[in-house]
């Protein structure tokens, strides 16, 4: 019998997708018999690595590291790894065939993200790029043979997803210039590690994430065979694998990236995880000489640049929809996405202002773009005109003249595609930056398969500075990447061409209540003093609760409540909150368990106390709610 997951999935698919997944369950009898006895690989035309012309340039550049990172754990160097444990909760993974691992089934695999990541071996890629590399590579090699052990073909949890195997190849990638010449001499472990990295490359073109599950795994997947048949050019089959994916990338980034720029997916890591892999791909194809298109070029021009606007001069985000910490490549701990995202495609593309997220050169771009580094100039965040409407995702910024002010408006798309994967349920949320930081800020993630009770709260509306109706969230939960009716967000008003930046806009969430629900909501911005004026309005017949929300980071210090007006101090500054019509009422919640609310996590799996303000109201018909946001700089 078909669980309500199920259910709700299928609801989601196509007729063409559920005959392709019917298609693809019928190669599990094959795969369980390859799981047993590995199908034979083509031997390699292999020869020693010639440096000079290998996609990714060697060097030293980083500092000496000290430990290995695995989200809130660390582990010493040269740590042995056991490729099938769960080191947050102390679970062994069996290694059993892979096609029956449910990795949903927490009982079974653990938190799959703890046992994954090591295996995605992007730390090895930060030894081999560390300043004191060289006495790291027997444990590189070690721990590749170690994997190669322990992981035989499509037994374990390591052959379930796409993506991890791309991810690996992507490493393998990268690292292999460091050890080329341990590889060069040990004719044993060169061998077994080829017929890994082949049979990698073979699986991923055949399992490719498609249809509705076509987000960020896809491009993930697409650039991990891009660059390991790149890499790693010793089958024939490469140059197929290589024109495929090639293909499919130039598919996909106008596909899951709108044209102005803003990936699909409604979550702004994973706009940075796609960024980072469109440029890995980019600058591989450069290398090699097998450019993309001036489209995919301008793509990637249009997401780097959505980036540098909406981030303060000190590289804070907007930190919107879902987010792992998970990274398209690693060079250093020390290098943020933004950085890396921003200083490759500002090199690239001669665009010197997108480098003032880092004052010297990071290790990505010496090992990428060896060529283009000699020439780095640091330049000034840009103060020139930036672009206030993106329109296909369905954002709206503004700020004030010093540039000291801005805003961010969501009214766009739920999430990209019929599962909206990781979307949240922010619709007409909005964040507000002062200085280098947001001072009001989303709630965060924390975590995807463990618990499912703070997995909803966090991509739930509480946890977004929006408007909740009657307890219920603006979209329905339906799992863990899953949702059911989602909220429809629609512009109908931008005027930003005077001192003033007014939006307003709606969404239908609530529409699916037996009395309907319309929330509206306009934002006044004043360009001289970063004051905001908000009108909430909501149509309706009856009577409803509504609770609008603001999140504030977590070094604000509360000064005054008030039935229906705040005052707090941030980084020196006085904000003033005031909220007229609905007897609004002011309650200020922090780390509460019970109803969850107060939380904000900033990485995976951690979480802290903020304080939250929540303004409740009860509405009886259409009515409207005056909220005004003041700074006292």
């Amino acid at each position: 019998m078909l669980s309500p997951w199920h259910l709700s999935r299928l609801k989601s698919m196509t007729a063409a997708e559920i005959i392709w997944r019917l298609k693809s369950s019928t190669k599990l009898p094959v795969d369980w018999l390859h799981s047993i006895k590995p199908p034979r690989t083509a031997e390699p035309t292999w020869k020693p690595l010639d440096l000079a012309s290998y996609p990714v340039c060697l060097h030293e550049g980083g500092s000496a590291i000290n430990e290995i990172r695995v989200f809130d754990h660390s582990f010493p160097i040269g740590f042995a790894f056991d490729w099938h444990r769960d080191y947050r909760d102390s679970q062994q993974i069996a290694a059993t065939f892979s096609g029956r691992l449910n990795i949903r089934d927490v009982s079974a695999v653990g938190d799959i993200k703890y046992v994954w990541e090591p295996s995605r071996h992007q730390y090895l890629v930060i030894l081999a790029f560390a300043s004191d590399a060289d006495r790291h590579v027997e444990y590189i090699v070690g721990s590749i043979n170690s994997w190669l052990t322990a992981n035989s073909y499509l037994k374990g949890v390591h052959w379930t997803s796409t993506l991890e195997l791309a991810v690996r190849i992507i490493s393998w990638s990268l690292l292999h210039p460091r050890i080329a010449q341990r590889v060069a001499e040990d004719e044993e472990f060169r061998s077994r590690w080829h017929k890994s990295i082949y049979l990698h490359l073979k699986r991923i073109a055949a399992t490719l994430s498609l249809h509705s599950s076509a987000n960020n795994h896809l491009i993930g997947e697409l650039v991990g065979l891009y660059v390991g048949a790149s890499c790693f050019d010793f089958w024939p089959e490469c140059i197929r694998w290589r024109e495929l994916a090639t293909e499919l990338l130039e598919r996909e980034i106008r596909l899951q990236v709108g044209n102005d720029g803003v990936n699909r997916e409604q979550a702004m890591s994973y706009h940075l995880f796609t960024l980072e892999l469109l440029l890995l791909a980019f600058t591989v194809g450069r290398t090699v000489g097998v450019p993309f298109s001036k489209g995919y070029a301008e793509r990637l021009k249009a997401m780097a640049q959505f980036v540098v606007t909406v981030a303060t001069p000190a590289g804070d985000l907007p930190r919107y929809g879902d987010s792992d910490d998970a990274r398209g490549f690693l060079f250093s701990y020390d290098e943020t996405a933004l950085e890396v995202t921003t200083q490759l495609a500002g090199l690239m593309f001669g665009e010197s202002s997108w480098l003032c997220f880092r004052p010297s050169l990071t290790m990505a771009a010496r090992a990428l773009l060896p060529d283009m580094t000699p020439s780095f100039t640091p330049g000034k965040a840009p103060e020139t005109a930036a672009p206030e409407l993106f329109e296909d995702a369905g954002l709206a910024c503004g700020r004030t003249y010093d540039n000291n002010v801005r805003f961010l408006m969501d009214f766009g798309p739920h999430g990209f595609n019929s599962i909206a994967a990781h979307g949240h349920a922010d619709a007409l949320s909005i964040w507000v930056a002062i200085g280098d930081e947001y001072f009001l800020v989303d709630a965060g993630t924390y975590a995807y398969h463990s618990y499912p009770e703070w997995r909803n709260f966090f991509r739930g509306t509480s946890a977004h500075n929006t408007v909740r109706i009657d307890a219920l969230d603006q979209s329905e939960i339906k799992g863990r990447f899953l949702w059911g009716a989602k909220a429809a967000g629609r512009l109908l008003r931008l005027d930003s061409k005077a001192d003033r930046v007014i939006i307003e806009a709606d969404h239908d969430g609530y529409s699916r209540l037996p009395d309907p629900v319309i929330h509206r909501r306009s934002v006044d911005f004043d360009r001289y003093t970063g004051s905001i004026r908000l009108e909430d309005n909501f149509q309706c017949l009856g009577v409803h609760v509504s609770e609008l929300f603001f999140h504030f980071h977590e070094d604000t210090q509360v000064v005054k409540t008030g039935d229906s007006d705040l005052e707090l101090i941030w980084r020196g500054h006085t904000i003033r909150l005031a909220s007229f019509g609905c007897n609004a009422r002011y309650e200020v919640v922090s780390g509460s368990d019970n109803p969850i609310l107060g939380w904000r996590s900033r990485q995976f799996n951690q979480k802290q106390p903020i304080s939250t303000l929540r303004i409740a109201a009860e509405i009886v018909g259409s009515s409207t709610i005056h909220t005004h946001l003041d700074i006292i700089l």
